[in-house]
């Protein structure tokens, strides 16, 4: 009985450092001292979901502060597009740059990968950067301006499109074969964990509110495959740099989707 209690607690304990580790990595909210020698990093996609939440509750105590302030639709959407970047350090923004920098140069899959490990960002880097953000302003200032508020969905939402992103770290080979994303995988991983997650964030997104959650399921998950795809044939697989650029892909997808459900609304 205390050798089982043990192991129970030990797996306790690797679970709360893989959390801890996710953190860490893919935020900017503070956290204690790691060990990553340890066996948690393997952990690591699979509570990376959660940093969702932090981003989430960002979104929803923003536009609470914003409608208790009687703040414009432009200065409340600069806040909603800024916010993920500030939780996050950038991380993802980063990966993102860099894709669209190997993407651009139309090089073979190996001079692909050696650009996007070049520490600086070139002109279609900051290029796609700057799209993608007016992209996300313009969506945020409709929804805005729609009546968009607090909501339950907006905490879920992030989480939906990290577990579909860890689904796709996870499923698909590693491309270089070395990296931050080979130090928290595994070949025993089990991605259908991340599905099965993604599932219920999604079952959960539309008991909240199923006319609004409709469409940022289903373009968020479309925008996976098409990732997914692009991925397999560009680059031969997935790095930490192709999971950011997903995961800014399938956010600003699950976004527009959210923003065109509630439009719809009206009609």
């Amino acid at each position: 009985m205390r050798a089982a209690g043990d192991l129970e607690g030990g797996r306790a304990v690797n679970l709360l450092r893989g959390i801890g580790m996710a953190f860490v990595l893919y935020s900017r909210v503070p956290m204690p001292h790691m060990n990553w020698e340890s066996d948690s990093r393997k952990l690591v996609l699979y509570t990376f979901p959660l940093v969702g939440t932090a981003v989430g509750a960002a979104w929803c105590l923003w536009l609470w502060l914003c409608a208790l302030g009687q703040m414009g639709p432009i200065f409340t959407a600069a806040g909603c597009t800024l916010l993920p970047i500030f939780v996050t350090g950038g991380i993802h923004m980063d990966g993102f740059c860099d894709v669209c920098d190997a993407l651009a140069s139309h090089q073979s899959r190996e001079r692909k990968l050696e650009i996007m490990k070049d520490s600086n960002t070139g002109a279609f880097g900051v290029l796609g950067c700057v799209c993608l953000c007016l992209g996300s302003f313009a969506l945020w200032c409709q929804w805005v301006q729609d009546g968009g508020e607090f909501s339950w969905v907006l905490v879920l939402l992030p989480v939906y499109v990290r577990a579909l992103v860890g689904y796709l770290g996870m499923k698909l080979p590693n491309a270089r074969g070395s990296g931050m994303l080979s130090q928290v995988t595994a070949p025993e991983n089990r991605p259908w964990v991340l599905m099965l997650l993604a599932a219920a964030c999604a079952g959960g997104m539309l008991l909240c509110s199923w006319r609004e959650s409709l469409l940022p399921v289903l373009f968020a998950a479309a925008a996976l495959l098409w990732c997914m795809r692009k991925a397999r044939r560009e680059f031969g697989g997935v790095t930490g740099d192709v999971a950011g650029w997903s995961y800014q892909l399938c956010e600003l997808a699950a976004v527009a989707g959210l923003v065109l459900g509630r439009h719809l609304e009206g009609f």
